[in-house]
């Protein structure tokens, strides 16, 4: 075993990860007693018990990083033990073009020679959960494919679950790995084969390995280590550079910012990927040389990001079918913190297109005589994201079927009119199919398409019920043009981050992306994402109705006094609305929301912006020009800086 007195795990953080965290700028938020040198039970247990595969990694000849994936011949849990405190046991069953077959039969074969340096991560998809450690290989024994290895443990840490994409795994045990490439020492010149670039752009998961050794007068107070780190996104958040095609570029995404991995770069500029296929069972293995760039350099290679690591590939294999785990069918979800892809300066971004989309009509529900909510159901999948627009051409139902289903012989001619139109989307298109989404319209007087959907609309429910009603026997189809909008999303923060603190601010209908936005935070929020402190302002003449928007929003009626609300974790909503007119039916709102009436216009908000203390959130406005001008100059009284107001002016 490992002399645990001599291989403590901490004294302060290494030479590196303080260079990387004065480079950043970045205040201490981690203790560094949150790193310990041994398991802690629960860390054990969770090892043991939960882990259909770990991925660890070890150093070749060269010192390179490579990061392995092990696991049973089943693909079952329970290949790890922990018989004490300090020591993990794995029986992993590998295949060929592993890097830890090579990397661990020199110490197997000479067992005088100094420990081999290892560490890996638990991670469970479904939960989120994930634990770090670090430490020596102890013992490493082979039986053809079946590794017998046991570590001793000098680091463990607990780790948020960012950026993981959620996931449930089964046993395949049923696989025929199958070595498709395997060059360890590229020469110069040499590229990455097309399909190991594809399958790179492709991957939404990935785990980085890394080393920091120590230099001689810091090898006592900071050892020598290597680190198991993991990376998500959504797919294609890796990219290869088309110039070479060798090097690839991780954007660096704010995590817990030990900066343990940027850390060890800066000293050892050496580090390595494994990319798992949880739907093929194909993996990837890379290594190389590794460089870390910051500000102006990032920006340049990947514009918009701000931090980002390069690997110049010197060696990799690529293994198809041997993974013997998949993911059930319809379970993987991406982690709402990943951003959007950010393509290289010297790509060309593809386009998104969508001439082969069309919407149906199948629901309508009118709010009162001017407005209504149009449910269609897509002809596919479509990535709208909450608060954005869709531009749709109904150039077909109001040059052919209009007449046919209602008798429309007012309002301006379609001879010269396009057909096309942009709506904010109050709904986003649903995650299971069929997929819908909804738009919530006001008929314009001396419009052309609002007046003739409403009235087909108010048709179907001449009482203003309110009610939904079936549309689909109209048969009217919509064909998407495109997808737009200002207004940003918002990522969620977690608590110990301070959470997100947003303000905004709607003018009638402009309410409509704030309605996306809502149901798309009160999601992440019961699913336990981030910390939310949220105010929406409302100027409207329609109080009523734009409660009732929220009641959908909400995801359950505002006015039912019965209503049992869920009560999402760490979400506050508080609504201010501004009225000339009088609430007829105040509503019951869920806990976690409160409603402050105001008589009068959006002019007199000034108190309210300062009440909320505007200055410390992000401000974001939806609505008609004089509304946004108004909004602004209450804004800018209150303390806001209006470069950092987020605006969207709102047009029919």
């Amino acid at each position: 075993m490992v002399d645990l007195a001599t291989d403590r795990a901490f004294k302060g953080w290494h030479p590196g990860e303080q260079a990387v965290q004065a480079i950043m700028r970045l205040p201490e938020r981690v203790s560094i007693n949150a790193i310990v040198n041994k398991l802690p039970e629960q860390h054990r247990i969770f090892h043991s018990t939960r882990l259909h595969y770990v991925p660890v990694t070890t150093l070749d000849r060269q010192g390179r990083p490579w990061a392995s994936i092990l696991c049973s011949a089943q693909g079952t849990p329970s290949f790890i033990t922990s018989p004490i405190e300090t020591t993990l046991n794995i029986e992993a069953h590998l295949w060929p073009g592993d890097p830890i077959l090579t990397n661990l039969r020199k110490f197997e074969n000479d067992q005088t020679k100094d420990k081999a340096l290892a560490s890996g991560l638990g991670l469970e998809p479904f939960t989120r959960r994930r634990n770090k450690f670090a430490g020596r290989v102890s013992r490493a024994s082979f039986s053809g494919f079946d590794l017998s290895l046991e570590l001793a443990v000098t680091q463990a840490l607990g780790l948020c679950p960012k950026y993981i994409n959620v996931r449930t795994l089964k046993p395949h045990p049923d696989v025929a790995p199958r070595l498709v490439h395997e060059q360890l020492h590229l020469c110069d010149g040499d590229r990455l084969p097309d399909d190991v670039i594809n399958f790179i752009h492709g991957a939404d998961t990935a785990f980085l390995a890394t080393s920091y050794i120590a230099k001689s007068e810091d090898a006592d107070t900071h050892p020598s280590r290597v680190g198991t780190n993991h990376r998500g996104g959504r797919p294609g958040f890796v990219r290869v550079r088309p110039g070479d095609g060798r090097t690839i570029v991780l954007p660096n995404y704010a995590g817990n910012r030990m900066m343990n991995s940027l850390g060890n770069i800066y000293i050892t500029p050496l580090a390595g990927l494994v990319f798992p296929s949880f739907s093929t069972g194909s993996i990837l293995y890379v290594s190389g040389t590794a460089e870390t760039l910051f500000g102006a350099a990032a920006r340049k290679l990947m514009p918009h990001v701000n931090v980002v690591t390069t690997i110049y590939v010197t060696g990799f294999s690529f293994v198809e079918n041997a993974l013997p785990i998949r993911e059930v069918p319809e379970t993987a979800e991406r982690s709402p913190y990943s951003p959007p892809i950010c393509y290289l300066s010297e790509e060309e971004p593809p386009d998104v297109p969508y001439d082969d989309v069309t919407l149906t009509l199948v629901r309508t529900r009118v709010h009162n005589a001017t407005l209504a909510t149009y449910t269609f159901k897509t002809s596919r999948p479509i990535d709208i994201r909450a608060s954005q627009n869709c531009v749709l051409d109904l150039s077909n139902f109001l040059r052919k079927r209009s007449h046919e289903l209602l008798d429309w012989t007012e309002g301006p001619s379609t001879e010269n009119d396009d057909c096309v139109r942009t709506w904010t989307v109050s709904s986003p298109p649903t995650p299971t199919s069929p997929r819908f989404l909804s738009l919530t319209m006001r008929a314009i007087k001396g419009g052309l398409i609002t007046p003739i959907l409403h009235q087909l609309a108010q048709n179907a429910d001449p009482k203003l019920e309110g009610k939904d009603v079936d549309a689909s026997a109209l048969g009217i189809v919509a064909r998407l043009r495109g997808v737009g909008g200002d207004l940003p999303v918002p990522q969620p923060i977690p608590a110990c981050d301070g959470g997100r603190r947003l303000l905004w601010i709607a003018g009638g209908i402009g309410l409509t992306p704030f309605l996306s936005l809502t149901r798309y935070v009160i999601d992440l929020a019961k699913r336990a994402y981030g910390v939310w402190d949220i105010v929406l302002v409302v100027s409207t003449h329609e109080p009523d109705v734009m409660l009732g928007l929220l009641n959908d929003a909400f995801g359950a009626p505002l006015n039912d006094p019965g209503t049992d609300h869920p009560h999402p974790v760490d979400l506050m909503f508080a609504i201010h609305l501004f009225s000339s007119n009088s609430l007829m039916h105040p509503p019951s709102l869920p806990n976690f929301a409160s409603l402050s009436l105001h008589h009068g216009r959006i002019d007199d908000c000034g108190k309210v912006f300062g009440s909320v203390e505007a200055s410390h959130r992000e401000s974001h406005i939806c609505g008609p020009l004089p509304f946004v001008l108004n909004s602004m100059k209450s804004l800018t009284a209150a303390g806001v800086d209006p470069e950092h107001v987020r605006r969207e002016r709102f047009t029919y």
